[in-house]
């Protein structure tokens, strides 16, 4: 299979394996992560405006789409921390002169999988992150 424009342009997200990490393959887009805080209304009866302040911070979400090969170890991986609900650590490397490197734990709470006539088979994949992201 031709190598997707992810992977051209030298973005890998990883799943931590049994030692070390292993990119997950085929990954053809990828959307967030992409997180918010939420906003906590702290105003009282001597208020003279709203007063607010800022809660935890929520990192939301990763969402991939992949061409799903049911004959890959990774791919298997991640249908196993799915039903088995397994925090599992992940990494995302960037493409800077210098790779910028996000990791994170998250839950798989989705894989699912779809095909048609004429079209690749593709699984759509959601990792929950837990906790923070840390960048390198």
């Amino acid at each position: 299979m031709s190598s997707t424009a992810i992977i051209a342009q030298g973005i890998t997200i990883a799943r931590m394996g049994t030692t070390a990490f292993e990119t997950i393959p085929n990954v053809v887009s990828f959307q967030g992560p992409g997180g918010q805080a939420q906003v906590i209304d702290v105003t009282n009866l001597s208020s003279t405006a709203k007063e607010k302040r800022m809660g935890l911070r929520d990192e939301g979400s990763l969402s991939l789409t992949l061409h799903f090969d049911p004959d890959n170890a990774v791919h298997d991986g991640l249908r196993t921390d799915r039903a088995n609900r397994t925090r599992q650590q992940f990494r995302i490397t960037f493409t800077d002169a210098i790779p910028t490197v996000w990791t994170f734990y998250g839950y798989v709470t989705q894989f699912s999988v779809q095909g048609g006539v004429d079209a690749v088979v593709e699984a759509s994949v959601t990792i929950e992150i837990d906790g923070d992201i840390t960048e390198a």
